[in-house]
């Protein structure tokens, strides 16, 4: 770039309207930049446009050109919070490069601005942060930059402050949560030998901290000291205990043992965990086919996708579960009734698909068909829906009985779709709804009757059809 084109450039940036800088900033080819043009550039981030603010943070991150982290660190001491947490954003995302910046940065004695800086460097995640941020707790006596040293220490995994933190261990209790996970980032075996060791006199939420480490310091001997704690643990406890179970089970390749208290454990999280609680239980318990837990995974149906995935291949391997267990959810009227039933039309589809056999009674059919049958007049259309097609699959003769009230469904959709299942069924029991949808009021029916006619070769067709 010419020195007069720069200049130029450089004056919009400082000067010109905040459409003129987001389009120079678009024209900049990518390069070597000047000291100046770096600094034009990130100066634009304190300006208050919001589209020039991220026209000049995707340029800044795109260039990454080494002068911007020194640049924009100068931001991270201004009053207003939303440029100073913009500032931090670029620098974590520019990653190693705002490194050496945010550890020569001068502070003058601001604990807030180290805190903020040591939580950078902890996000950022790099090691040659490490003596630094050491150095920094050894020397500091504000609690506030302490946990965020303790904190960044176990982010960049620095296995020299394993000492340092259990001499800080017992120093101050506010200390202690993030210790335990710093130590369990961290991951060494005199970590790992401290906590257990600590674990039976602490405070629960010291206990639970503990526990939620040991997931990913503990070995096989870990597994087992968990698995002794079973009889003791309960309430939320429980929650970090089926995790770390299940993050040893995987890396030590071990069996969980499914006893009653076991199973107790995991139905609580599986009814109080988070989502992300629950997936794991549900990932522990693969092999069990437990009456209460399967009961209590189809309560679950609809609150999260990746479990709903879950619930379903346990629920295909365990298909007679779900047969039993319909008619009486459809009568009890399930709030997430609508969820259950497209699971089962799932699973019916399933088992034809791959010819695989149920052991269901004629008797147990009956009562399925006359649960979902009293869904034929539901206010929700979807249930109508999804009603009509269980009915089809599981006894389409006696669906036939049903076919009145199935053909004067109020939902365009839902009349479509029942055409869609009785022009692929032999024989002519269901031509008469044919010649009905002939005249229906909606074009599209009409135009899908007459295709259907022609597949059942109904020569009978309206007048009023042209």
């Amino acid at each position: 770039m010419k020195i007069e084109e720069e200049l130029q450039k450089i004056g919009i940036l400082k000067d010109g309207t905040a459409e003129a800088k987001i389009e120079v900033l678009n024209g900049i080819e990518a390069g070597v930049l000047s000291d100046k043009m770096c600094e034009a550039v990130a100066d634009l981030i304190k300006f208050e446009d919001k589209g020039v603010r991220n026209a000049a943070t995707s340029f800044i991150l795109n260039n990454r050109n080494p002068k911007f982290p020194e640049m924009v660190a100068r931001y991270i001491t201004v009053s207003d919070l939303s440029i100073r947490n913009l500032a931090g954003e670029i620098l974590i995302n520019l990653g190693p490069l705002s490194v050496e910046p945010l550890i020569t940065y001068h502070h003058q004695d601001d604990n807030d601005t180290l805190k903020f800086i040591i939580d950078l460097l902890g996000l950022i995640g790099d090691d040659r942060a490490s003596l630094f941020i050491l150095g920094i707790l050894s020397a500091t006596e504000n609690d506030n930059v302490i946990l965020a040293c303790l904190e960044a220490l176990g982010n960049v995994r620095f296995d020299g402050a394993v000492d340092v933190m259990i001499l800080f261990y017992d120093r101050n209790e506010l200390y202690k949560p993030t210790i335990v996970e710093a130590l369990g980032k961290i991951g060494s075996k005199v970590a790992l030998e401290f906590l257990v060791e600590r674990f039976p006199n602490e405070d629960e939420l010291t206990r639970y901290s503990i526990i939620e480490s040991l997931g990913s310091l503990g070995d096989i001997n870990t597994f087992f000291f968990l698995l002794e704690q079973m009889t003791e643990i309960n309430g939320r406890m429980v929650l970090p205990l089926i995790k770390s179970l299940s993050a040893l089970k995987e890396k030590c390749y071990l069996d969980i043992p499914f006893d009653n208290r076991m199973k107790n454990l995991l139905l609580y999280t599986i009814a109080e965990g988070e989502p992300e609680d629950k997936k794991t239980a549900f990932n522990l318990i693969d092999t069990f086919d437990d009456k209460d837990i399967l009961c209590a995974s189809l309560n679950l149906l609809g609150e999260d996708s990746e479990l709903d995935e879950l619930i379903r291949s346990k629920i295909y391997r365990n298909a007679e579960f779900i047969y039993l267990e319909i008619a009486r959810l459809i009568n009890q009227n399930v709030p997430n009734l609508k969820n259950i039933l497209e699971l089962f039309l799932m699973t019916v589809n399933y088992l034809k698909e791959f010819n695989l056999p149920v052991s269901i009674s004629m008797m147990e059919i009956r009562n399925i068909v006359h649960a979902v049958s009293g869904l034929l007049n539901h206010h929700d259309e979807e249930m109508r829906k999804t009603a009509v097609e269980i009915l089809f699959e599981l006894d389409p003769e006696t669906a036939l009985l049903f076919i009145d009230v199935m053909s004067n469904d109020e939902n365009n959709w839902n009349r479509l779709r029942l055409l869609e299942i009785i022009e692929n069924i032999p024989g002519h029991d269901y031509d008469p709804v044919i010649l009905k949808y002939l005249n229906d009021e909606d074009e599209m029916i009409r135009e899908r009757a007459a295709y259907s006619a022609g597949i059942k070769n109904i020569v009978q067709l309206s007048t009023n059809v042209n």
